[in-house]
């Protein structure tokens, strides 16, 4: 139902949840959480005040919204707050924003359901500053992947 993906689309995100290479290379050290149902990893792209968000996924394929079934959505929220959690206190963050897009009117530019969890900042202007964003490598996320496992994995 309202599908956009094109034919033959190979899901950057279905790779990263198998653990396969994208086409920005081998993301498995970006990768703070697997679930049975859903995945949490650090995004590659950073907008300019808010570096190190996260991204949570269904394992399953799930184009947008109103495709996800409901045990992978209750699966993707759950894990949005021990996500949330993780970075308030890995980052000391001053708060957290949940942002989800569906269809390309709606800034989708995945064709797999995710959700955003930004930290925030007092001034960060992470709403107006939608244009300040940049592509980060292996190396710059795996620093912020670092923080977040040793809290979600108890270390």
């Amino acid at each position: 139902m309202y599908n956009h993906e094109p034919k033959n689309y190979i899901c950057p995100f279905c790779q990263i949840v198998k653990g396969e290479p994208t086409d920005r290379g081998d993301q498995e050290r970006s990768v703070v959480l697997r679930g049975a149902l859903a995945t949490a990893f650090i995004s590659a792209k950073w907008w300019k005040l808010n570096p190190g968000h996260v991204i949570i996924v269904p394992n399953k394929h799930y184009e947008n919204i109103y495709d996800l079934d409901d045990e992978a959505g209750h699966a993707v929220f759950d894990l949005s707050k021990k996500i949330s959690i993780a970075l308030k206190e890995a980052y000391k963050c001053d708060g957290v924003s949940l942002r989800q897009h569906n269809e390309p009117d709606g800034n989708q530019d995945v064709w797999h359901y995710h959700l955003h969890v930004f930290p925030r900042y007092a001034g960060d202007n992470l709403y107006a500053n939608h244009e300040e964003t940049s592509w980060r490598t292996e190396e710059e996320k795996e620093v912020y992947a670092k923080k977040l496992k040793a809290l979600l994995n108890g270390n």
